[in-house]
């Protein structure tokens, strides 16, 4: 990725100091277009318009303390480039931070990504706003969480990583609103394994959420840690790509949407329960699997990824009519190394819960991604 360098004059000091810094990012976005139709009804109108697809602007530095060790930070912030669509705004609301790295590793605190978001997104080469239009649903799990991490450097081809978000920072501060619903805290763990060898790579990603369900008979009594599995593991050489992945989630988001709409209120005030990064699901369990092959031709990559997801647990008891499964086909063409176009089509079956039929959306896309 090109860099552009900015010298920055520090004129006040009685020396001039100089320091660099990188500025970096990605401006991309297209055209999408869906339409989805429920069983027994017909068919619903085309939505169509102009979809960022994760545009970005960040500075980074660092700053050499001797001995091998350096002091480094970054500012990442997101650029909305089609409709907001509900993203997080204001300034840093991407991986920022500030820390050391050394011959030990990097510390850093801040808001950083958790092990699924950082680096596991192989299986999922796509670009789009639209989750028809790439794995979306798959890739749910990864997310930035405020806390401290640390990585390891590179042992034999084998990374770590590792992840804490202490229980103030995921409430917001607000502990008595935790205390007043019984809810307890709900601190966040995230733990990474990356293994890479001529070509060949293998992923493993793991969260452990405190206090992330709750069972519909109560709250104080009945309330459930979260767990997130994510494996991945392929070959990326000699113009081939083949990427597989498995998830297990228990007792946090779920890719049946009947699950994820229903509100977990406190019993005695009837209010709806999330206190600030802390939001609270009922007690479930899913499994995924996905995988996407990929041939280049010089400048041409086409692909294909396909997904499953299983009947989920709720409470214990597996609902039927709650599995998906989707498809995505398209390529890419670079028309640089800096500078790709993308297209690409999706397309997505999903229950809705025994008796409710099913969702089937049909969507296409096509955009352009530049990166400095």
């Amino acid at each position: 990725m090109k860099k552009t360098l900015i010298a920055l004059a520090l004129t006040t000091l009685p020396v001039a100091a100089m320091a660099e810094v990188i500025l970096y990012g990605q401006m991309k976005a297209g055209y999408e277009t869906s339409s989805t139709k429920t069983s027994g009804e017909s068919r619903g109108p085309y939505q169509n318009g102009i979809a960022d697809y994760g545009s970005r602007i960040g500075f980074k530095g660092s700053d050499d303390l001797g001995n091998g060790l350096k002091a480094i930070w970054q500012v990442e912030s997101a650029i909305h480039l089609g409709n907001n669509d509900g993203k997080a705004d204001g300034w840093a609301n991407r991986d920022s931070f500030i820390g050391l790295q050394g011959d030990f590793g990097t510390v850093r605190a801040g808001r950083i990504s958790n092990a699924m978001k950082a680096n596991m997104d192989a299986v999922d080469p796509w670009e789009y706003n639209n989750q028809v239009l790439g794995l979306g649903k798959f890739t749910r799990t990864g997310a930035r969480y405020v806390g401290i991490a640390y990585n390891s450097p590179e042992f034999a081809g084998f990374k770590l990583s590792a992840l804490y978000s202490p229980r103030d920072n995921v409430n917001g501060g607000d502990r008595n609103a935790e205390y007043d619903h019984g809810i307890g805290s709900g601190d966040k763990y995230s733990v990474g394994v990356n293994y890479q060898n001529a070509g060949y790579f293998a992923k493993y990603g793991f969260d452990y959420l405190k206090n992330s369900a709750v069972k519909v008979d109560g709250l104080k009594k009945d309330m459930k840690d979260g767990q997130v599995h994510r494996i991945e593991g392929g070959y990326d050489a000699n113009n081939l790509f083949v990427g597989v992945g498995y998830q297990y989630t228990k007792n946090t988001s779920s890719y049946f949407r009947g699950l994820n709409n229903l509100s977990i209120v406190d019993p005695a005030t009837k209010e709806k329960v999330d206190v600030g990064d802390h939001h609270l699901t009922m007690d479930n369990q899913g499994q995924e699997a996905a995988l996407t092959v990929g041939y280049y031709f010089g400048n041409i990559f086409p692909k294909i990824s396909y997904v499953h997801g299983w009947d989920v647990k709720i409470n214990g008891t597996k609902e039927k009519n709650t599995k998906y499964d989707q498809v995505v086909l398209g390529a890419d063409y670079a028309f640089s190394k800096s500078t790709t176009a993308n297209v690409q089509a999706g397309w997505l079956r999903e229950g809705n819960g025994e008796s409710n039929g099913k969702d089937k959306t049909t969507a296409f896309g096509v955009g352009l991604k530049h990166t400095f």
